[in-house]
């Protein structure tokens, strides 16, 4: 692999390997950064010398043995090419020359280390050989070699100059220069060339991926894999190793397409080109590891007490090695799991001292607050309240940054090291908010520290409420009660708990919550908290979104309150404030049927709550836009959207909201007549403390249709039953919430009791509010059911109209299929065969299979036969192709706007053509055009 782009390399070395025997002694000087190549280029040296029948005489110098008199050279006479006398002869000599050179200073090349008669004696063995065969000589890392072995290599070459001996030597480069003297003394020789490693191209990488993985595709990765490797040979060969590695593990090629692979071997191979650096050029990455992007070279020198001549000379090391890239004034690793190799192989001591002494130095240079903590952070240490300072305000920046988890990491070591009194309360109540973004009840560890500060008396009154909404997103109903109740004679006046409590989200969220005051005890709301629209707009938006919901939710729908609600999710940003609040006021337009407008700021909410990295955010947003998914009349998204809502968030981790969410998925399994999944999630654990909030009455009637669809009318009345007394009694009766009444007439017609049926749909109705469609039509309905047969007609009718500018598409399946049930029974086949497929067609979008298979014979099960007299009947067969078009998108429900649009034309024209569509069809209004002109189209 090293051998590509050598080309001229090798053939100048081949060159002079086969000339060896006819020329003079030539010597050859290798030099490159680490890991270039250099060891390869004197393997092959080697091996063509062996196959030319030239005698190979082979050494490397060893950082260990620096300082070993005789090493390198001893490695070169002992290394089986003399015979055994010959052998004892040379082993005596050596001794003879380490007795003496260990007499002299080992670092000094002016002294004499050797005695010229040993050197001559020692030499008097090359020339033995020379005169058999031609010879090379090979010594890798000579910049590691002792200066004994060098005088004697030195004095070997002068003597052999006029021979066949060729001579290799490798030197790597780096902040110490090689033994000068011997360099110089290289330099003289007359025959001496120099050649130059260096990391390759992205085209020889391009070469190698191709070569060594077989595939012509791999070429794709070279850019990724250079940017990686910086060229290096020995990176690049560890990178197609994790490459092959990941392939193998995962069964499928995969490496090929991706991004490169960075293993084991890659952290492996980083390191083995530090430590085969010198050692000042492994502590620069360390300490450039520390720093990262914040590494100057005056500051690395600070940092690591060297100097600063060194660290420029080690940082160009490392950037000529391909391990560090400029950046700007600064040098980084060029991946960061190189940088990571480096921080993992640092002892804990160690680290944490390099981190403390980072975050002085910076200090020091007045660096920014947010760079002087991530290492005050990874030093785990706060040595004074300027470090106190800091962590707070990185945190401030953090949350404003998108970057919560630093935020989190900056207040949690705050946290530990301040102590009791208002800062530390300040610092808690931030860190509750912060972990809350991720998982609003897995700050069980905040949560319990809220409560210590609290009993201990110095938690400040404004993060009380934070304390209490744990409480009760736990279902601790009764501790929350017990902290309000300890407020009210800790604090003076109002206090911040009773004001929360007294808030409407909260009061219509956990409805039973009152029941554990005492009767004279009970928090009532204060004057800015009254049902008046008017004195909640120029409140904070929890204010405005509790009055909204409040009134929605006790006095029945309210325009003024679903506007206000509006009004908040168009002028509020997401954030850990806020969240609660925006979330209330998308209930308030659900409860009210302004599931579009829901839909638009959820999602808008869904895609700001990704920005800011909160996965908590997206599992409560997910969990309402699964519920406006469920009204709308769409299972199968709301079956999506809950699902994403626990890959957030665990089950485990929602607390009492974990009603809500289960309950549409039970709701939106049941309509598409995936009983089993519906049963599994009722058969999980479920807190006992949710059937005391708003989440358990949806819960419950959520139980009470799987029960219904099951054939099972009793339970399921049961359940109805219990979610209409809970909410007569918590004074949230209203039909938007939980339709209760329709429901339980429905079981009341199953089971025979058509009266009670017929009254409890008629208190339904009395009930709807203006702009409650979806209810109404509800309600008109089962009403129908338990009417006459002529009234039954007309009551339906009057449902469709209802919910023709509503959204709730599965009711509209329902009720046209009774209608079509109605027209069947007047002996109108033609409308109810049209009806019915009109009706199948929805459902069969929604995916709602359990209503498609209520809808056959006249769904989607009917004979060629029978589909040729629906359109016979409704004389569809007239219909140009441009006609079918247009009254098949307005079968839909689309406007005439939102057709021209569709199909290019303008709006004249499809005006035209739906005039021409009712006189063939006879029909006189858009509703009772049949569903199944131009199926692909409506689609």
């Amino acid at each position: 692999m090293s051998l590509v782009e050598r080309t001229d390399d090798l053939a100048l070395l081949g060159e002079m390997v086969r000339g060896n025997a006819e020329k003079p002694s030539r010597v050859v000087l290798v030099r490159g950064p680490v890991a270039t190549g250099k060891s390869v280029l004197l393997n092959y040296v080697a091996e063509e010398a062996e196959a030319a029948g030239v005698t190979v005489l082979a050494a490397a110098g060893l950082r260990t043995e620096r300082r070993t008199p005789m090493a390198v050279f001893g490695q070169l006479l002992l290394g089986g090419q003399l015979p055994q006398r010959e052998t004892e002869r040379v082993e005596k000599l050596l001794d003879a020359a380490r007795f003496t050179a260990m007499l002299r200073n080992p670092d000094s090349e002016r002294e004499e280390h050797v005695k010229t008669h040993l050197m001559r004696s020692l030499t008097t063995t090359l020339v033995s050989l020379v005169r058999e065969r031609p010879l090379a000589v090979i010594v890798d890392d000579v910049q590691y070699a002792d200066i004994p072995s060098l005088q004697c290599l030195q004095y070997a070459m002068r003597e052999l100059r006029t021979k066949p001996v060729l001579t290799v030597l490798a030197a790597g480069t780096g902040p110490h220069p090689a033994r000068p003297l011997f360099g110089a003394e290289l330099l003289r020789h007359p025959r001496l060339t120099e050649l130059r490693t260096s990391t390759l191209s992205e085209r020889a990488v391009a070469q190698t991926l191709e070569e060594s993985l077989h595939d012509a595709a791999a070429r794709s990765l070279a850019p990724a894999i250079h940017r990686a490797s910086g060229g290096n040979p020995l990176l690049v060969r560890a990178l197609v190793h994790d490459l092959r590695t990941d392939d193998e593990g995962s069964g499928e090629d995969q490496g090929v397409s991706g991004a490169p692979v960075t293993g084991h071997a890659y952290q492996q191979a980083v390191l083995g080109c530090l430590y085969r650096s010198e050692p000042e050029v492994l502590a620069v990455a360390r300490g450039l590891a520390v720093l990262d992007r914040a590494a100057t070279d005056r500051l690395l020198a600070d940092l690591l007490e060297l100097d600063p001549d060194m660290v420029a000379s080690s940082l160009r090391e490392l950037e000529a090695a391909g391990l560090v890239e400029r950046d700007t004034e600064c040098r980084a690793f060029r991946h960061p799991a190189a940088r990571d190799a480096v921080l993992n192989d640092l002892e804990c001591d160690e680290r944490v001292e390099l981190h403390l002494r980072a975050a002085d130095r910076l200090r020091r240079l007045c660096a920014e607050p947010p760079v002087v903590a991530r290492h005050i952070v990874a030093s785990g240490h706060v040595d004074d309240a300027q470090a106190l300072d800091v962590l707070c305000e990185t945190a401030r920046r953090a949350r404003g940054a998108e970057d919560a988890s630093f935020a989190i990491a900056c207040l949690q070591l705050a946290d530990s090291a301040c102590g009791n009194g208002p800062r530390r309360s300040a610092i808690l109540g931030q860190l509750t908010r912060l972990v809350g973004r991720l998982s609003p009840t897995t700050a069980g560890s905040c949560l319990s520290a809220l409560r210590t500060a609290f009993d201990e008396g110095w938690l400040a009154e404004q993060e009380v409420p934070l304390l209490i909404k744990g409480l009760l997103r736990q279902g601790s109903f009764q501790e929350a009660v017990d902290v309000a109740h300890k407020s009210r004679g800790t604090y003076d006046g109002w206090s911040a708990a009773e004001t929360y409590l007294a808030n409407g989200a909260v009061r219509t969220t956990y409805p039973a919550l009152r029941e554990h005051f005492p009767p004279d005890d009970n928090p009532a709301p204060p004057p800015v908290l009254g049902n008046e629209i008017i004195a909640a707009r120029g409140a904070d938006p929890g204010v405005k979104a509790g009055t909204a919901l409040h009134i929605i939710l006790t006095k029945g729908c309210d325009a003024g309150a679903a506007d206000l609600a509006e009004h908040l999710l168009q002028g509020t940003s997401l954030s850990e404030v806020t969240l609660d609040p925006l979330l209330s006021a998308l209930s308030v337009l659900v409860y009210a049927d302004r599931l579009g407008t829901a839909a638009h700021w959820c999602d808008a909410l869904l895609r700001e709550a990704t920005k800011l990295g909160g996965s908590g955010w997206q599992a409560q947003l997910s969990e309402s836009r699964a519920r406006i998914a469920l009204r709308q009349g769409n299972p199968a998204d709301a079956i999506r959207y809950a699902t994403n809502g626990l890959g957030w968030m665990p089950a485990h981790n929602w607390g009492v909201a974990l009603g809500s969410l289960l309950a549409t998925l039970v709701a939106a399994h049941t309509a598409m007549g995936q009983y089993e999944q519906a049963a599994a999630y009722l058969d999980g654990h479920i807190p006992d403390a949710v059937h005391d909030t708003r989440h358990g009455l949806e819960l419950v009637y959520a139980r009470g249709q799987f029960y219904a669809a099951t054939n099972r009318p009793h339970p399921a009345l049961d359940d109805f039953l219990t979610c209409g007394e809970r909410m007569q009694r918590w004074g949230v009766d209203q039909p938007s919430l939980v339709p209760w009444r329709s429901a339980a007439a429905e079981m009341h017609l199953r089971t025979g009791g058509e009266a009670e049926a017929e009254k409890l749909a008629q208190e339904q109705l009395a009930k709807c509010g203006p702009g409650q469609s979806r209810t109404r039509a509800q309600s008109l309905r089962v009403l129908a059911e338990a009417a006459g047969l002529r009234r039954h007609h007309h009551l339906l009718r009057e449902a469709v109209e209802e919910l023709e500018p509503c959204e709730d598409r599965l009711e509209l399946v329902r009720v046209l299929g009774a209608l079509s049930r109605s027209h069947h029974a007047l002996g109108e086949l033609g409308q109810a065969r049209m009806m019915a497929r009109r009706a199948w067609h929805i459902a069969h979008d929604t995916q709602a299979e359990a209503l498609c298979s209520q809808l056959l014979p006249y769904g989607g099960g009917e004979t060629g036969t029978d589909q040729q007299a629906v359109a016979g009947d409704s004389g569809a067969t007239e219909l140009t192709d441009a006609e079918r078009r247009v009254a098949s998108l307005a079968s839909f429900g689309h406007s005439n706007r939102e057709i021209a649009r569709k199909l290019f034309i303008t709006v004249s024209t499809v005006e035209q053509h739906l005039t021409r569509v009712y006189r063939k069809l006879n029909v006189s209004r858009r509703r009772d055009l049949p569903h199944d002109l131009l199926a692909d189209t409506a689609c």
